[in-house]
């Protein structure tokens, strides 16, 4: 049997609350979170670094995840109190 999609039909949305943002870029703290995929990584440290240089900022933490995988529950419990926002990164 073959399963057809409708991408016409409406779906239920959900809001998300989004956090207020920040007043000020100096001085924070940043998570990086790299999905595994090839040069993820040296492109978030590479942006890292410019907002090193450029802001004051901080990486706290480098997570990495699966491709395609929402973060574990440990990991988010990692970044809870320890940074004030996060850059989730890609690569190819």
């Amino acid at each position: 049997m073959l399963d057809i999609l409708d991408p016409t039909i409406s779906t239920a949305r959900e809001t998300i609350p989004y956090v207020p943002r920040p007043k000020r870029l100096e001085g924070l703290r940043v998570a990086l979170i790299d999905n595994t995929r090839k040069n993820a990584e040296a492109v978030l440290l590479g942006l890292a670094d410019k907002l090193e240089r450029t802001y004051g900022m901080k990486v706290e933490v480098l997570l990495h995840k699966h491709q395609r995988a929402p973060l574990a529950d440990a990991q988010l419990a990692e970044l809870k109190g320890k940074v004030d926002f996060a850059i989730a990164g890609v690569g190819d």
